[in-house]
This record gives structure tokens, sequence and C-alpha cells, in this order.
């Protein structure tokens, strides 16, 4: 026990009423606690009854059910020209629940689930939860070793598949894996052994509503997968709790629902963003989502009209590709007026507010089984929020040593505290006993996982804390900026560079699309050296000479010393870039088909097999 944390709270408390009576009112400090006050009022108002609902057994889809009951005919889902009210939504879990049941699902068991964004998706998910399933969300682009990973991992009874997915299923059957029963929507066709047509099911369901199977705050939901950007997905485990109370801050307090809002989402909704921030926001507000099976710059605008959508959901990179379409007459006259998300750099933060006219864009920091998170509600550019009453501990940043890989610990083995403007791993303390849903960590399926991911003894014996894997600061007014994922950041030079902020600046170079950095080994050179992969903008050519005067913007240690051109970058379907293969690939250009260029002393060059063995040999220097 954290015989400490009383004490810690009471002199953070007593440090922040210092700084009030002592009228320390800086602007953005000003600007945190009034933007925290202004949310009290939809926090009691329409968070915390979420709360004690949680602790009574709720859940979303009874969230459906209530909607259904006192406005059958209100818009709830829309995509294209399919329109489904809150009545039919709660016809088709109902319906889902039986169909499952059916074919002997039960309560506890896990039902895996792959398929596009649309209605009948959250039809899925939420008739699973009535029938007392658990959800598995699998990742539609995922095939072969991973996709049989992830139906395997989570213990699945059941598959569910969308026609347009079944390809890489049969791919499995075929090679010989062993999958659980399969029943396809939308369209059976010509279905092979162990495939069963859902749609007829559904169609054969009983009228009469199925009675929900009573669940605990603390059952699993859903299964939401880690990207697999470092290795092979894992299943983390979502209660129905965490689902209710994460829609209710989101919908009350973030996105600020109200009458006449409508949420459009593009993102893919085996992504808790999509799923759980986006769709539970709506699930608890009554508020309408349209969705969209895919980005498109193109149709963005037209969609956010047609739809007359208030409000959108994004992943970072997603409003870089709006910020460089080309213009469209529909951007300025939009009826947006909030984006909610995660991941917008700072040199994309204000071109998208100016150009789109956007008055709100709320940045918050969270990942999925971390417990709590972090939102921006001022609108300060680059930061993910202000952490009130930091100096509790509750969340920290404890020093990290990148070149070792470890925690910087002091004289009596303890974690080192970050101070403003340091670099650490964010630590999230988990309490003995969490008050709500929010605040716990359940971790995934793979238990030895899930101990990975906790740390004890941090700053004093007993504590427990969270580990993040990302690296942030704080400024002296208590907002967070995001720095780098831990694998990420790498050390040159004695000196640690963050890939993320480097590759901030190197898309501001002409013709540059995209870019993403990481650090490779070199023979004969102590620690990691830069490479940075650019994906060209159409018609380009690289510019070796205009990529070297923006480089010069960077520290000299983090300018990279290796360029590789790639006609795309490899990336999830939630835009998260994979870095794994740059780093294995490295810059041989005997083992490398792509251009590759070297830093040399007043730019770069084409890196060939003479200059490589320059390296080798240690006579060219980096």
């Amino acid at each position: 026990m954290d015989l400490m944390a009383p004490l810690r709270a009471a002199r953070a408390l007593t440090l922040t009423a210092v700084d009030l009576s002592r009228g320390i009112w800086r602007e953005d400090f000003r600007a945190a606690w009034l933007a925290e006050l202004g949310a009290l009022g939809p926090l009691v108002g329409g968070a915390a009854p979420a709360l004690v609902r949680s602790w009574l057994g709720d859940t979303l889809e009874a969230s459906v059910r209530r909607h259904a009951a006192r406005d059958p005919g209100g818009l709830a889902l829309l995509m294209d020209d399919t329109r489904w009210s809150w009545a039919d939504l709660e016809a088709r879990c109902s319906a889902v629940a039986w169909t499952l049941f059916g074919a002997g699902a039960r309560r506890g068991e896990v039902v895996a689930l792959l398929g596009p964004n649309a209605p009948e998706y959250f039809g899925w998910v939420l008739g699973g939860s009535r029938a007392g399933v658990t959800t598995a969300l699998l990742n539609t682009h995922l095939e072969g070793r991973p996709l049989h990973h992830a139906i395997t991992s989570a213990g699945s009874r059941l598959l569910v598949a969308h026609r347009s997915k079944l390809a890489p299923l049969r791919a499995l059957r075929d090679a010989g894996h062993e999958l659980p029963p399969i029943f396809v929507y939308g369209g059976a066709g010509d279905l092979r052994g162990g495939e069963h047509d859902a749609d007829a099911a559904l169609s054969a369901a009983p009228e009469e509503p199925f009675a929900p199977v009573p669940v605990g705050d603390d059952a699993d939901f859903v299964y939401i997968y880690t990207s697999g950007t470092t290795g092979l997905p894992k299943p983390c485990r979502i209660s129905h709790g965490r689902a209710l109370l994460a829609g209710a801050g989101f919908g009350h307090v973030v996105f600020g629902f109200g009458g006449g809002d409508l949420l459009y989402s593009v993102l893919p909704l085996y992504h808790a963003s999509a799923l759980m921030l986006g769709g539970g926001a709506c699930l608890v507000t009554g508020t309408p989502m349209a969705l969209r099976d895919g980005f498109s710059a193109r149709a963005f605008w037209p969609d956010v009209h047609r739809y007359g959508a208030t409000a959108m959901i994004y992943i970072g990179e997603l409003c870089r590709y709006l910020v460089a379409a080309p213009p469209d007459p529909l951007e300025k006259t939009s009826p947006l007026r909030i984006a909610v998300g995660n991941g917008l750099r700072p040199d994309v933060w204000p071109q998208f507010v100016e150009r789109f006219g956007l008055p709100n864009v709320r940045e918050f920091y969270a990942a999925t089984e971390a417990p709590g998170f972090i939102v921006n509600l001022t609108g300060k550019v680059g930061s993910v929020g202000h952490v009130p009453l930091r100096r509790t501990g509750w969340m920290t940043l404890a020093r990290y040593d990148v070149e070792r890989g470890e925690h910087v610990r002091d004289a009596r083995g303890s974690f080192v505290e970050c101070g403003p403007g340091e670099v650490g791993e964010l630590l999230v303390r988990l309490p003995e006993r969490p008050l709500t849903a929010a605040s716990e960590f359940r971790g995934y399926t793979d238990a030895e996982a899930s101990e990975r991911k906790v740390v004890t003894d941090v700053f004093v014996k007993g504590d427990r804390y969270f580990r993040s894997g990302d690296l942030l600061r704080y400024d002296e007014d208590d907002y967070f900026y995001f720095v780098d994922r831990v694998g990420d950041t790498y050390r040159w030079k004695g000196e640690n560079v963050s890939t993320a902020e480097v590759a901030d600046v190197l898309t501001s170079a002409p013709g540059v699309a995209e870019a993403t950095v990481v650090g490779v080994h070199v023979p004969g050179n102590e620690g990691q050296a830069g490479l940075a992969a650019l994906v060209l903008e159409p018609g380009a050519r690289f510019d070796a000479e205009a990529f070297w005067r923006t480089v010069q913007e960077l520290p000299s240690y983090a300018q990279p010393r290796f360029v590789r051109l790639l006609s795309a970058l490899d990336t999830t379907g939630t835009f998260k870039v994979q870095k794994t293969g740059l780093r294995r690939d490295g810059v041989d250009p005997r083992a490398v088909d792509d251009p590759l260029y070297v830093r040399d002393a007043e730019g770069y060059l084409p890196l060939d097999a003479g200059r490589w063995a320059e390296l080798e040999a240690g006579t060219r220097r980096l």
C-alpha cells in the first residue's frame, strides 16, 4: 500500500492553492483551470450518472434500448443511403443475440468479428453484448499468421465475417489452420464447409426481443488489439464499465454533444477511437453517427455536408492528408464545430484550424489498455492536454535511459521523476482498488504480456504503475506533450533523438509528402544513426540540396545520416507507420533496392557500394 499517497495529494493541493493565492495566473495556466472548471457541469450532469450506472452493471447496449424506448424513430446510424433509427439498431441487436445464442455462444465466451465499417458492425458488437459474449474486433488488414494469431489468442468460439473479408480466412483453412465456425453476413453466396449463412439466421430470429444476459461492469465487453507495429497484435481486454465511462466522458465533456449534433467517422470500428470514444459517445448521448469505410480526402467534405456533420474524430495523419489535399469549395462552409482525436502534429495543427475554420480542436492522449487519459480542452497547439493536480503523482514522468533501455534510478534504487521540460516515460499509478473501470488496467488475454506493462516499487515500496511505453514532457503549467514511443527514440553522438520530432521537420522539405524516421545500426559506429524514409509528392524528384537546407533546422546530432526513398510507407489500418521492416533492412545498398542517400559534410550523396565500403572500413565519417 502506498502510505505516502495521501501526503503527496495534500501537498499538491496546498501548492496549487499557494499558486492561486499568489496570483500566479499565466495565460495558459488560467486557460487550463477555467476549461476544467467549465467541464465540471457536463461531468456532473452527464458523466457522473454514467459512473453510477456502470456500478449497477449498465452497458452501451442498454443505452440503445433506452434510446429506442424514448425516441424509436430518432436517427442512430447512417452510411450512404442506409439510415438506422434507434428502434432499427435495437431490433438488430436482438436478432444478433438470438443468432449467436442459436449458434451455441454463451455468456463469457468470445466471438471474433471481421467486417468493414457499417451500421451492421454495431449490430454485431452490441448484439454480442446482449447475448453476454465478448466480441474480439479483428483488424481487417490482417492475413496469414497475424490473423490466425489474433483469432486464437482471443480464444474465439465463433467467427463472424463479412463476405468481403472471407478470402484471408479461407486461405488460412486451405493452409491447414483450424478455425472456429464462420458465420458470413453481407450476402453469403457459395459457402464452404464450416461456413454458415448469418443473414438467413438473422432473418429467422424470433421477433420477441432477446432478454439481455446480465453482465457486471467488470465483464469483458470487447477485445481491441494493439496495432502490431512491433510484433503480433495482442488482445486488450475492455470491460463494459470502461466502455460506458469512456463514451460518457467523451460524449458529455470532450465532444459536448447536444441537440442537432452528428459525428462523422472514417476511422475503422475495430479501433478504440472509432468504436469506444466516437461510437460510445454517440451511444451514451443519443447522438447520430455517420460512417465511411475508409478515409477519402476527395469525399471528406462532400460527406460532411450531406450528413450535416458537426463533429469529427481523427487520427493525426488524417488531418495531414486533408491539409495536403487540393482545396475543396465545401471546406470553408462546413457545419463542423469540433474535431477530436490524437496524433495531430504541431506543424499541421495551425494549418488544419486556419484552413478549415474549425473553432475547436481537442487533442487527447490515451492508449486502448491504459488507465486514464489526458485531454486538451483549451486548444493549446502541440499539447495533448493539461494534467490537473499533477503533483499528486497519479500521472508522472520517469527518466528513461534510451541507450540502455531502462529507467534511471537514484541511490535508493527508486525511479527519478522528471522536471518541467525533461523527457521521460509516462507512468500511471494503479490503485489497489480502482474507484472506476476507467482507472483500472485489465491487461491482455496473455498474462505475461500484462505483467510486463506493470512496474512495482517505483517511488516507494509496494507502489504499482502502468507503463505507457510513451515518452512525454510537460511544461511549467503542467501541459503535457507527446515526444515519441520508447522504442522509437534512439541515441546518436551521446544525444537522444526523437523520431517523431525529426519527422515533423522533414515533412516541410520541398517535394516530401510523407516521412518517418528510425534508428539503424551502422558498422563501426556506436549507437544508432538516423534513417529518414521519405515518400515524395506525385511527380516530384528528391532535391538533395533543398532537403539539406531543411534539415539544418535540426541540431546536428538529430539530422538523419541516411535517406531512403519509398513509393509508400507501410502502415496499419489506423495510419500508424510500421517501422520494423525499415530497422530490419537497414541501409546496406546491397540489401536495399530503394534509392539511398548518405549525409556528407555539406549535403546528401547517393549511397552506393563504394561509399558503403568506406563506411564499413571507417574511412567515411557520418
